[in-house]
């Protein structure tokens, strides 16, 4: 079965009860760095969800605003979770548009090329540095040991996204060099 929206919803939920604009906040930030979802597609989710059971909600009355919709994982999400979790990963696809536009790279357009890796160096380095500061304030070694157990997973998540920082960065100085000596720019 192919990760989607759905489980992500699902994992969140099982933590803790929460409405649409928290599960989106959510997105915001730390779930944000490995999975996207826009608003929309988050409202969408938890409408199909509550259809199929997997959630239910109680209506939150709130005063000058709408009523909210605090969500939570029933049972029957509760199994179809647990049956995502035993279902082993299959290989995901990858389509990676850089790859396929440094595969046209020729004379004509290497620095065109080059300016995009440069590009992507710079945006790198943003998110590297914006990690780093999460690692720093939220993850030193006494913090770490304080961690609760369903807080380190998310400290695996943060490591797996500096490791692959950190090999994304040498990979496109690699790639530079390789224009820089076939191309000369």
């Amino acid at each position: 079965m192919r990760m989607s929206l759905k489980f992500v919803l699902l994992t969140l939920l099982n933590k803790e009860p929460a409405s649409g604009y928290d599960l989106v906040r959510t997105f915001d930030s730390a779930v944000g760095y490995f999975w996207n979802a826009s608003h929309q597609q988050v409202y969408r989710e938890l409408g199909v969800l509550s259809d199929a059971k997997l959630v239910r909600f109680k209506q939150v009355k709130q005063v000058d605003k709408p009523d909210k919709k605090i969500y939570s994982i029933s049972a029957t999400g509760k199994r179809a979770l647990h049956d995502w979790l035993e279902d082993p990963l299959k290989k995901q696809k990858t389509k990676d548009l850089l790859l396929v536009k440094l595969l046209s790279t020729t004379d004509e357009n290497a620095a065109l090329m080059q300016a995009e890796l440069k590009h992507l160096v710079a945006k790198s380095q943003q998110l590297q540095a914006t990690y780093q500061d999460i690692e720093s304030t939220y993850y030193t070694p006494t913090l770490l040991r304080a961690v609760p157990d369903d807080g380190i997973m998310v400290y695996a998540a943060l490591r797996k996204g500096i490791l692959s920082i950190e090999a994304h960065l040498t990979w496109l100085e690699e790639v530079q060099m390789l224009i820089t000596n076939r191309f000369g720019v």
